[in-house]
């Protein structure tokens, strides 16, 4: 390893804002060896503020990697919890849910990351008795942009996954939700006021439509709750994540007899609610 082009790599990365410099600066260097591309290029996207993962072409999540272009978001580790949330209920269910739905998929890593780990978890146990193990689920993607779903697509495809429906449309249809339905939901929460002074390196690369949620970042929220609401079907859980700052506003969106609980992330924020429909 050339220590002295591992140094200047830190360097970029020191002044672009990076915080896990060393584990970066060192994918960089591999990259940059095993596809023959000199350093320097890609040192100067870095310093225009390109994400490396658009870079590089793929995101860790959960210890998979998924492809991610500019036409999607680039998974974030706080979201990792939304998929251990999902495994908490269906463990812990008595009726067993008929359907699992993931709003807004991007590049599908929760709903594919729930399904391998669930597939994972029966195969481990298959021998033994345990509720719900022998359920089999109906899996429902959505998103509104097709290259991003195209994504999703190859990313399912990559890991073995055919049994997942992929689906571009707004949020959802109530005829897509029945009784005994678990949605999981990562919609574009940040107030536009707030998206606004965001890094250059989110803002100018990210797409816009999956981060803005209008003036209050609730804007689509308030669309897939007033779907479940009018959908009336009974028992629905739905787990989102939010920008902490507009929990307040998002609690007066709540209906009336839906319980609402708030997980607190690793950081200790409020950034995931779970509501249940009865």
């Amino acid at each position: 390893m050339n220590l002295k082009k591992l140094f200047q790599i830190q360097k970029t990365l020191e002044k672009a804002g990076y915080s896990d410099i060393s584990r970066v600066a060192n994918e960089i260097y591999s990259y940059s060896e095993e596809n023959n591309i000199e350093i320097e290029d890609i040192l100067k996207r870095i310093k225009k503020d390109e994400p490396w993962e658009y870079i590089r072409g793929y995101a860790e999540f959960r210890g998979v990697n998924f492809l991610v272009t500019k036409d999607t978001l680039i998974p974030r580790i706080e979201t990792e919890q939304i998929v251990d949330i999902a495994l908490d209920l269906i463990e812990k269910k008595n009726i067993p849910y008929s359907k699992i739905i993931d709003v807004g998929t991007g590049t599908g890593c929760i709903i594919i990351s729930l399904y391998k780990e669930l597939k994972e978890d029966k195969e481990e146990i298959e021998e033994k008795e345990k509720r719900n193990q022998d359920e089999e689920y109906t899996f429902l993607a959505t998103d509104s942009s097709k290259k991003a779903l195209d994504i999703a697509k190859e990313n399912a495809q990559r890991n073995s996954i055919k049994d997942i429906f992929f689906v571009k449309k707004n949020l959802i249809d109530i005829e897509d939700l029945e009784d005994n339905s678990l949605i999981l939901a990562n919609l574009p929460y940040i107030p536009t006021n707030m998206y606004m002074k965001l890094d250059r390196s989110v803002k100018d690369f990210e797409p816009k439509k999956a981060l803005d949620g209008g003036k209050d970042g609730l804007k689509y929220y308030k669309e897939l709750l007033s779907t479940i609401k009018d959908s009336k079907k009974k028992n629905i859980d739905l787990v989102v994540e939010i920008e902490p700052s507009t929990l307040e506003d998002f609690k007066k969106l709540v209906p009336q007899n839906t319980s609402l609980k708030v997980i607190k992330d690793f950081r200790e924020k409020n950034r995931f609610l779970l509501l249940h429909f009865s």
